[in-house]
């Protein structure tokens, strides 16, 4: 199968939820399908590289409208991306990405460019991920008669109405996701609770839409007793210092609020029984909350994937205190996959419900429950590793990319099935 993936961010490194399920999906679905994809500068890290996020040149193509990663160094792709199968494209900068994500609802540049690369791709099926990219992915659709899939990470007119965003243009968010609903062939979304909003929102009909859950990588999310000590011995902890860890875009308003949670609430009652602790908050964006430094509060800032999988096997209470907004949750999974032990609000596990109340401590709000939760676990580290080890086994039975990639094949034959019974696809 030849997929063209239409995303509105960029993935090298993938420094948000939407991103890292789209780089994983890349990585995966090569194995077996051929990919070619448009991305941008959005969200981007600028010139700061991922390690795991470099590979030798040539394995994408400059066009019309489109510009590679960073001309002059090793390229766009990560070395796990980098197969004859793949090619990865950026649109090229505009005055329109001061839009940010509405950008892409009247980008010139990158229609220009999906087009394009439509023409040369000839794909089966096209991947809009999220809303923003979906009218040119319609554009396509219509002109080029290939089913059109909509991955739809979050109900964005609810998100911006909850974030307080002007009426008008959660209006307009509005009519834009109810136009994607009566023309995408096909609708995913990642939680039951999205599909249900988009049957009472816009009538969207249960077979339409398919709820595949995001799955952390596990060749890559496992528990590193080396990487372990390695980190905690950078932080000057000890064996029995507690480390409580936050992962999370902090431009994203939300994960701003979640950090002022721990710093206002949960670090000082932690601090007071235990002086020792450190806090470290993982995540691009910490120039957004000055006001949250405290002695013992780490920023680590962007780490890449690798150090990413060493702070997670480093920590020992993973902490989720989102109370407002909606989010993609991997960060959550891909800590239950190296065995942590994660406190969390009901809101931010939204969708993971397969998950039973010993092995995720869920805490209706950021309140002294939460806080009498996170402190039971670091006075009882025999229930931490219990807890950890019970969330491990769950997320390694439940998910992993081998059967997320069989749902999302299922969810592109339905695009395709549904194309062809209107009379506008033809098998190749």
């Amino acid at each position: 199968m030849k997929i063209l993936l239409l995303a509105p961010f960029d993935l090298f490194p993938p420094v948000h939820g939407g991103s890292s399920i789209v780089y994983n999906l890349i990585k995966h679905a090569a194995a077996r399908h051929k990919v070619s994809a448009l991305i941008s500068h959005l969200y981007s890290l600028g010139r700061q590289v991922d390690p795991s996020c470099s590979s030798p040149p040539g394995r994408s193509f400059e066009a019309e409208g489109l510009s590679p990663r960073r001309p002059g160094t090793n390229g766009p792709l990560g070395r796990s991306l980098a197969a004859d199968n793949v090619n990865v494209h950026y649109c090229r900068r505009s005055p329109f990405d001061r839009l940010r994500v509405l950008s892409f609802l009247v980008n010139p540049y990158y229609y220009r460019a999906a087009e394009r690369i439509c023409r040369q791709s000839q794909p089966d099926v096209i991947h809009c991920e999220t809303l923003w990219p979906i009218l040119a992915g319609w554009h396509l659709r219509r002109k080029y008669h290939v089913p059109l899939l909509w991955v739809e990470e979050n109900i964005e007119a609810l998100k911006f109405a909850t974030l307080g965003r002007p009426r008008i243009i959660t209006s307009l968010v509005a009519i834009v996701e109810r136009f994607a609903c009566q023309h995408a062939d096909h609708i995913i979304t990642l939680t039951e609770i999205d599909q249900g909003h988009l049957r009472e929102l816009y009538h969207v009909q249960a077979e339409r839409v398919t709820v595949i859950t995001p799955s952390p990588d596990l060749s890559d999310f496992q528990w590193d007793k080396t990487a372990r000590s390695a980190t905690r011995k950078r932080y000057g902890l000890s064996q029995e210092d507690v480390l409580l860890t936050f992962v999370g875009n902090m431009k994203y308003e939300p994960n701003q609020h979640a950090v002022r949670r721990i710093a206002d609430c949960i670090y000082p009652a932690v601090m007071d029984r235990y002086p020792s602790a450190r806090f470290v908050v993982i995540g691009q964006g910490a120039e957004h909350l000055t006001d949250c430094r405290r002695d013992n509060i780490i920023f680590a800032g962007y780490v890449s994937r690798q150090d990413l999988v060493a702070h997670l096997s480093a920590t020992d209470i993973f902490l989720v205190p989102v109370e407002t907004g909606s989010g993609i949750r991997v960060k959550i999974l891909e800590a239950a996959a190296c065995g942590r032990a994660v406190v969390a609000t009901r809101k931010a596990t939204e969708g993971l419900e397969f998950f039973n109340d010993d092995e995720i401590v869920r805490v209706e709000a950021v309140d002294q429950r939460f806080v009498a939760a996170v402190l039971r676990l670091i006075e009882d580290g025999a229930l931490r590793t219990a807890i950890g080890a019970r969330v491990q086994l769950r997320t390694r039975r439940e998910l992993g990319w081998d059967k997320t990639l069989a749902e999302y094949e299922q969810a592109c034959a339905k695009a395709i099935a549904a194309a062809r019974t209107q009379g506008r696809h033809e098998p190749a």
